[in-house]
């Protein structure tokens, strides 16, 4: 059985590991010569990382769903309205973006039990709060059902095995040890962005903005990172306050996934005002963003 065929097979079975079929593509971008197509594998196989736009399918819709209460009563698992909040801020709850391995995705798709959900911080509960009369939230968190996940992991089998055929029939039957010399004939990678990722999206390796910023920050240059910061649109008087927070850990950062307290602090405070649209950046974008920067500082 050639690569193609068991790639196939597995894409082509409803119960065939995507997993399986992923890794074996991956060896595949690699023997046609395309190893740069193996990012978008790596991403699934791996979980997209902090920043990294995700592709469109695994962007599911999220109700926002919470416990209310008054003095006399308590209300549960009540969908929350969201009509007079931001337009990003809306965005926020109702569009989800999953990043985790498709080994994960897979994992909460089966789940039959009931929704999946993320927590929202008490921060936001006086924005609901807002329009309900009598009532305040007590909790709240976004939802989400377990199908959504499965409709999209039958969309990567689906436009991958369509690449996969789509190769095969290219090539015709030879071995994998010529793949490599036929495929120079073949456009591979507009194969794959029509069939994989989609004509209206453009196939991205890496995140542009991520590299930017840290080439510009040097290692304990406070002014580095403060005009990074600045070009990106953070305001001058949260400059000031991350300098502040800096200054009070100290250099107390045990690796570069772990910042002291007054900066991880700092960060949630600027990942809240993406949320409120204080800060006009995507979530996903920001969060990268200032993870890197601060990396950049400090180590």
């Amino acid at each position: 059985m050639t690569l193609f065929d068991e790639i196939i097979t597995l894409l082509s079975d409803r119960n065939g590991s995507l997993t399986d079929a992923l890794l074996k593509t991956k060896v595949l971008m690699h023997k046609i010569g395309h190893k740069e197509l193996a990012d978008w594998v790596n991403d699934e196989l791996n979980g997209y990382p902090v920043g990294k736009p995700v592709p469109h399918y695994r962007i599911v819709h999220s109700r926002l769903v919470g416990n209310l209460q008054n003095v006399a009563y308590l209300q549960s698992n009540i969908e929350l309205p969201t009509g007079h909040l931001s337009e990003k801020l809306r965005k926020n709850f109702h569009e989800n973006h999953i990043t985790q391995s498709i080994s994960v995705v897979e994992q909460l798709a089966s789940n039959t039990k009931g929704h999946l959900t993320v927590p929202i911080t008490p921060e936001f509960h006086h924005k609901i709060d807002e329009v309900l009369d009598g009532y305040w939230v007590q909790k709240m968190w976004i939802q989400i059902e377990p199908t959504q996940l499965l409709n999209g992991l039958t969309e990567i089998r689906s436009r991958l095995l369509d690449f996969v055929l789509g190769l095969q029939d290219k090539l015709g039957d030879i071995d994998d040890k010529d793949i490599k010399e036929v495929a120079k004939s073949i456009d591979a990678p507009a194969m794959f962005q029509h069939m994989v990722v989609g004509d209206n999206a453009t196939f991205v390796i890496g995140n542009h903005n991520s590299t930017n910023i840290k080439n510009k920050i040097k290692k304990g240059d406070f002014e580095s990172l403060a005009l990074a910061l600045s070009e990106e649109g953070i305001e001058k008087t949260d400059i000031v306050l991350l300098k502040t927070a800096i200054d009070k850990d100290g250099m107390e950062v045990i690796n570069a996934n772990n910042f002291g307290p007054e900066v991880k602090g700092w960060f949630k405070i600027m990942l809240g005002k993406v949320i409120d649209a204080s800060w006009n950046v995507e979530l996903g974008v920001a969060a990268g963003l200032l993870t890197e920067a601060l990396k950049a500082y400090y180590f």
